[in-house]
């Protein structure tokens, strides 16, 4: 198994796991904590899915060895979601939801307030996340997940993989 195949099985897992607890799990329980894991699980599922189709790059030599750094991912994908014809706005989104989870993980306090979950820094730099801000992202990362994987299948068709 290559590695692109694995990062693409794990993203995959992440995204399912998401979607599960914010389409079936949030709403019995409430807890508007859950989004924390929803946005963390989106953040991994995005994280692996650019990991793929970078490994699947640079199994065909297309671009150079990179470092497993998200950064560092980013400047590599631009040019790639180019030449597949991807929208390269969807950049701007990986970086909001890095950002965010960056911010939740710095956050020294976090509390609900109305149904959304609210970060706090030291410097009370607040950031919050609601239901529909989560809904958003996902349905973003999922159509996003959707396009990159059928590009690689795509590709595996043709070079007889699939």
């Amino acid at each position: 198994m290559e590695d692109y195949e694995k990062f693409r099985e794990e993203a995959a897992r992440k995204i399912g796991f998401a979607d599960h607890i914010l389409t079936m799990t949030y709403p019995l329980v409430n807890d508007p904590k859950l989004l924390k894991v929803v946005m963390t699980n989106t953040y991994l599922a995005m994280e692996n899915t650019v990991s793929m189709l970078l490994h699947y790059e640079r199994l065909y030599k297309r671009i150079p060895p990179f470092h497993n750094n998200f950064e560092v991912m980013l400047r590599f994908l631009n040019p790639i979601l180019e030449r597949y014809g991807i929208s390269t706005g969807y950049i701007g989104m990986l970086n909001e939801i890095k950002e965010i989870s960056e911010k939740q993980k710095e956050s020294d306090v976090e509390f609900v307030r109305r149904d959304k979950l609210v970060f706090a820094s030291r410097d009370y730099d607040l950031s919050s996340l609601s239901i529909s801000d989560i809904k958003t992202m996902l349905e973003k990362a999922k159509f996003f997940m959707k396009e990159i994987f059928g590009v690689i299948e795509k590709n595996e068709r043709i070079d007889g993989k699939r």
